[in-house]
């Protein structure tokens, strides 16, 4: 009789032990998962960089983009739709940047570009003279944004915000303040494409 007491005292103990390992282990899953998505939901979306090497080159002085430019843009499509729903994406940046050969010229921007109140979606590049690299990142800026917007409305993605910006000669490949020699440098004329959101 008193073995079957001492019996029965042990397995409650077991059952207590395997109790706390039980809720010990369902919590250690719930943080980690808890965790996993909170990493995730603040992870640094990527940096799209398109450069000439890529085929992303536009012409001397020009903000008209290639059937080609256009191709390979519409290869990353898939990505970019990818990203904008993986990070909760609502702005997309598209910063243009140029090399140091002067444009000569005179510019039409502050006319025109005042005229449009949807400058994007109405952009076309035959209203538009640039008069400096700034210019000319503004512009070929402006292109890309015009023709993501296209794409990604035809894909049925929601983007409210692609701001154009423009960089002209004064960021080097790295991002740091370095304003270029005045000569043509395939290097350092590219786009760039940042994904931001305003919310967490």
């Amino acid at each position: 009789m008193a073995y079957s007491k001492r019996s029965q005292t042990e397995d409650s103990h077991w059952i207590g032990y395997t109790d706390i390992f039980a809720s010990s282990l369902l919590i250690l899953i719930l943080v980690t998962v808890v965790s996993a998505v909170n990493n995730a939901s603040n992870q640094k979306p990527p940096l799209i960089t398109l450069t000439e090497t890529q085929s992303f080159r536009f012409g001397t002085g020009s903000h008209n983009l290639s059937q080609q430019f256009k191709q390979e843009l519409e290869r990353k499509l898939d990505k970019i739709t990818e990203d904008i729903l993986k990070y909760n994406i609502d702005t997309i940046e598209v910063i243009g940047h140029t090399d140091g050969q002067p444009t000569p010229g005179g510019s039409n921007l502050d006319f025109e570009l005042i005229q449009n109140n949807d400058t994007i979606a109405s952009f076309n590049s035959t209203n538009f003279q640039a008069g400096s690299n700034m210019d000319l990142g503004l512009l070929r800026a402006l292109a890309v944004a015009s023709f993501l917007k296209e794409q990604l409305s035809s894909r049925s993605v929601d983007v409210p915000y692609i701001t154009p910006y423009s960089a002209g000669s004064l960021i080097d490949i790295d991002g740091g303040f370095n304003p270029a020699m005045n000569l043509s440098d395939s290097t350092r004329r590219r786009i760039e494409i940042r994904f931001t959101r305003s919310q967490s």
